[in-house]
C-alpha cells in the first residue's frame, strides 16, 4: 500500500487556473504558506482551451473584417485566411500546452505546487493522489479554496459518447478546419467558434434551440452576429433541435484528427423536424457544469456537483474555512471575474488568519465582492463583435 506523506499548510488551493493562482498569490503575499493542487495544466482552462486560443483563432478573422471595411485597404485584403499560419499562432499562444512558465511563476512567488486530483477528506484537509500513485494529505491551518472552474455540460443524448464530439476544448485545439462542422448552440462558444472555423475554411452549420442569438444580451446583439455570420457563409437554423447523433465510420479510418477529441468518419445529426445534418464533427456549446463531482464535497456535508453558494468573501456559507472561487459559485463565468473574486477572497482569508480584534469586521469590511452581482463587463469576439 502506497505511504500518504502529511504537509502541513496555512492555506491550501485546489484548481491552479487563473482564479487558483491568484489566491495562491494573494495569500502567499500576506505572509500565508499555501499549496497549490492541479491535475492537469497550471494556468487552466483560460491559458489552453477557452481565452488564449480562442483569442487567437478569433483575431486574424475580426482584423480581416476590419480592414475589408477600409478604403484604400479593402482590395488588399481581399484572400482567404492561411489557416495554418493562424493554427501555427495558436500553438504559440496556447503555448504549445505546455506550463513550464506558469510554473516558474509559481515557484517565483514561494506557492508549493501538487500535481495530482485533490479531493476534500474531510473539514481542512485534501488529499492528492499524484500520476505517480503517490498520496499526499494537505491540512490546512486556516482555509482551503476551491477554484477547480467549470466542464462542458453535454446533453442527454443516447450513445454520444461515441460520436467523440467536439466541446470547447477540441474546438480551440483542433489541429486543422474539418470541411463541415456543425455547431449546436446558440451562446457565447457557439458564435466565435463559428465565426472562427467558417472563416478558417469549415462549412459551418448552427442548430440554435432559441429563436436567436446571445440570449442573455439585448435581441439587437444578436441579430446584429446573426446576420454577421449568415453573411460570412455561416448555414444558421433557429428553432431547431438535435434528437440523436451518430458517427458512421469512414473506410480505414485512423487515429483521431485533434489532440483530446474528435474522429474520422461522418457525424450525422438528426433533428426533431427529421432532418439528417452531415458533417466531419460535430461542437456541443450548450452551457457549462462545475467540476465538483469528484473533489469530496460529500466529506463536509456538501452535494457532489454542485454549485457552490458563497457569502461576499467567496466564503461557502455554512462554513469558516471552505472558499469557492471563480466559476463553481456560479456568480460570474468569466475569467476576469473570477480573478476579481480571487483577489477578495486572497485579502479575506489573510485578514482572518490574522485573528486580530475584530477579524470578521476586517474582512468583510474591506474585502467583500460586490461588482460580479451587477456590473460584469464582457465581450463576444465575433463579427460585429459584442
Amino acid at each position: 500500500m502506497t505511504e500518504t506523506e502529511s504537509i502541513v499548510y496555512d492555506v491550501v488551493v485546489v484548481g491552479a487556473g487563473p482564479v487558483g493562482e491568484n489566491v495562491a498569490d494573494r495569500t502567499r503575499a500576506a505572509g500565508l504558506s499555501t499549496a497549490i493542487v492541479e491535475d492537469e495544466l497550471v494556468g487552466g482552462e483560460c491559458s489552453y482551451w477557452a481565452c488564449m486560443p480562442s483569442k487567437a483563432l478569433l483575431r486574424p478573422v475580426i482584423a480581416r473584417a476590419d480592414a475589408r471595411r477600409l478604403p484604400g485597404l479593402s482590395q488588399a485584403v481581399r484572400g482567404p485566411l492561411d489557416a495554418e499560419a493562424v493554427l501555427k499562432r495558436r500553438d504559440y499562444m496556447a503555448s504549445d500546452w505546455k506550463d513550464d512558465g506558469q510554473v516558474q511563476w509559481l515557484n517565483g512567488v514561494g506557492v508549493d505546487l501538487h500535481r495530482g486530483h485533490g479531493r476534500l477528506t474531510g473539514p481542512r484537509t485534501v488529499l492528492v493522489e499524484g500520476p505517480d500513485s503517490s498520496r499526499t494529505e494537505l491540512t490546512a491551518r486556516h482555509a482551503v479554496a476551491v477554484c477547480t472552474g467549470t466542464r462542458a455540460a453535454l446533453p442527454d443524448l443516447p450513445g454520444l459518447a461515441e460520436v467523440r464530439p467536439w466541446t470547447s476544448r477540441e474546438a480551440t485545439s483542433a489541429r486543422r478546419a474539418p470541411e463541415r462542422l456543425i455547431v449546436v448552440g446558440g451562446g457565447v462558444v457557439a458564435v466565435e467558434m463559428a465565426t472562427a472555423w467558417q472563416n478558417l475554411g469549415s462549412q459551418v452549420t448552427m442548430l440554435v434551440r432559441g429563436k436567436g442569438l446571445l440570449p442573455r444580451m439585448e435581441p439587437f446583439a444578436g441579430e446584429l452576429i446573426a446576420q454577421g455570420l449568415t453573411e460570412a457563409g455561416v448555414d444558421l437554423r433557429t428553432g431547431v433541435s438535435v434528437t440523436s447523433v451518430t458517427r458512421e465510420p469512414a473506410a480505414g479510418s485512423g487515429a483521431p484528427d485533434t489532440p483530446a477529441g474528435g474522429g474520422n468518419g461522418t457525424v450525422v445529426a438528426v433533428t426533431d423536424a427529421g432532418e439528417r445534418i452531415e458533417a466531419e464533427e460535430i461542437l456541443f456549446a450548450t452551457g457549462r457544469a462545475p467540476k465538483t463531482d469528484t473533489i469530496g464535497l460529500e466529506t463536509v456535508g456538501l452535494d457532489p456537483g454542485s454549485w457552490l453558494s458563497v457569502d461576499d468573501s467567496m466564503r461557502v456559507e455554512g462554513t469558516d474555512w471552505l472558499y469557492a472561487v471563480g466559476d463553481v459559485n456560479h456568480r460570474a463565468l468569466l475569467t476576469h471575474q473570477g480573478k476579481y473574486q480571487a483577489r477578495i477572497a486572497g485579502a479575506a482569508i489573510a485578514a482572518r488568519a490574522s485573528g486580530g480584534a475584530d477579524e470578521e469586521s476586517a474582512a468583510w469590511g474591506a474585502h467583500a465582492a460586490t461588482a460580479d452581482h451587477g456590473a460584469v463587463p464582457q465581450v463576444v469576439f465575433t463579427d460585429p463583435e459584442a
